[in-house]
């Protein structure tokens, strides 16, 4: 690298607020990259970017391909996702060229985008990632990724804790919203689904490797049912949802076409998304999320409880 890395200040602050640990981590950023880049022979080839706990750097292997080196931070395991992009073998994901997990390094595919939040018609970006979800579940998981039915004892329990601090908190919760998320957490005991799911299947995290040829970034090592993607995909968009003369039907139509190419449920992906809208509204609510977000997630929950819009 000929210009040190220089770490922007919201980066540095978004990350601390999650973890005040991770302090050792972003001041040694600099000379991190310097070092995997002399180990691994690549020069830089482009401006940084900042994701949501990592840093991707644009570099050309020795051999002068594309690529882009990611520094992977403490908040998030490196050896899982390794896996994970190493069992999906570029079926619906990024591809894995190259990686040290002790190091928190991964050298990937460079996909220059555009990622489908710049797609102009939400419809047929739902549509996509579906497609993407699809293509990820088509692959058979091995044994040892976790499955959704198994974590979610945990996630119930830290969803009790949350609810009991938001009704402490006098948080204005949609009636029945707490107590119905509980039961839809509860009740994923019982799924018994081993396929391959992403986990945050955000447009942000959906690029275009070619034409007519979109694949996802950031998998999580997890399994689970396809239906369980539909949350982020409806939080991709939901200001506009929100906006429109009728959201509730949007919702709907939205949540339709990406069950439409990714061969879930409606009425499931529908069931699953309440649940996790409920989990994000307390969270944002409880880690200092902005005001319109949280609105939002309050609003989309009385859509999907009932409410018509």
């Amino acid at each position: 690298m000929h210009q040190p890395l220089a770490i922007p200040d919201a980066f540095r602050r978004r990350l601390l607020h999650q973890d005040r640990t991770t302090a050792p981590w972003l001041d040694g950023a600099p000379d991190h990259a310097r070092t995997m880049c002399r180990r691994w022979d690549l020069a830089a080839d482009g401006a940084p970017s900042f994701g949501g706990t990592s840093i991707v750097l644009p570099v050309r292997t020795a051999d002068g391909d594309p690529a882009v080196l990611k520094l992977v931070s403490p908040l998030v395991d490196a050896a899982l996702e390794a896996k994970a992009l190493t069992a999906l073998a570029g079926h619906g994901m990024v591809e894995l060229l190259r990686a040290d997990a002790d190091e928190g390094a991964l050298l990937l595919e460079r996909l220059d985008g555009p990622t489908l939040t710049e797609h102009p018609e939400p419809l047929a970006a739902a549509r996509i990632a579906g497609e993407v979800a699809a293509r990820i579940a088509a692959v058979p998981a091995p044994s040892d990724p976790p499955r959704l039915a198994e974590t979610s004892r945990a996630w119930g329990q830290s969803f009790q804790a949350q609810h009991a601090r938001a009704v402490a908190d006098e948080l204005p919760i949609p009636a029945g919203a707490g107590e119905r998320a509980a039961e839809i957490i509860d009740d994923l005991a019982e799924d018994r689904s081993s396929t391959f799911t992403h986990g945050d299947l955000s447009f942000a995290n959906v690029l275009r490797r070619a034409e007519d040829d979109w694949v996802a970034i950031d998998p999580g090592w997890l399994c689970g049912p396809v239906e369980h993607e539909a949350h982020t995909v409806v939080r991709s968009v939901l200001p506009g949802v929100l906006d429109a003369p009728r959201p509730r039907e949007g919702l709907r139509a939205l949540v339709g076409a990406f069950c439409e190419t990714s061969g879930a449920d409606l009425e499931r992906a529908e069931t699953l998304s309440c649940a996790r809208f409920v989990a994000s509204y307390f969270w944002e609510a409880q880690h200092a999320g902005t005001a319109d977000d949280i609105e939002r997630l309050r609003r989309a929950i009385e859509l999907l409880m009932g409410d018509p819009g």
